[in-house]
C-alpha cells in the first residue's frame, strides 16, 4: 500500500512539473499611443515567450533638449523591469515619460491574451 501511495505522489509530482504555465502575452509586436507635451507619442512593444524584449518610440514631436534622456533611457528600463512599475522619474519631462508609459501599458493591454 505504502508503494502504491509512493508511486502515486512521484506521478503527481512529476505530472505538475511538467504542467505549462498559461501563456500570458501573443508573441508580437504591439503598438500603443500616450499623449506628450508636444503631441502623441507612439511605441511598438516586442513580445517573446511572455517576455518584453524590446520597447521602441516609434512617434514623437518632443523637444529634443528636454526629452532626450528619456525617450533613450526609459524604453530600456522597461525591458529591463519587464513594465511600467518603478521606472526612474525623469526631472523635466514628466508629459514625456508620462505618455511613453501610457503608449506602452496600452501595448502591454493589445498584447495580452483574452
Amino acid at each position: 500500500m505504502k508503494k502504491i501511495m509512493s508511486l502515486m505522489l512521484l506521478i503527481v509530482f512529476v505530472v505538475s512539473a511538467c504542467a505549462k504555465t498559461p501563456q500570458i502575452y501573443h508573441d508580437g509586436t504591439y503598438e500603443g499611443v500616450g499623449e506628450g507635451k508636444k503631441g502623441p507619442v507612439a511605441v511598438s512593444v516586442t513580445f517573446i515567450s511572455d517576455k518584453i524584449t524590446k520597447v521602441e518610440v516609434t512617434v514623437q514631436e518632443e523637444t529634443p533638449d528636454i526629452a532626450q534622456a528619456v525617450l533613450d533611457a526609459l524604453p530600456e528600463q522597461i525591458v529591463e523591469r519587464q513594465g511600467t512599475a518603478d521606472v526612474d522619474v525623469f526631472t523635466g519631462s514628466s508629459y514625456t515619460r508620462d505618455a511613453i508609459i501610457a503608449a506602452v501599458e496600452q501595448a502591454i493591454e493589445n498584447a495580452r491574451i483574452k
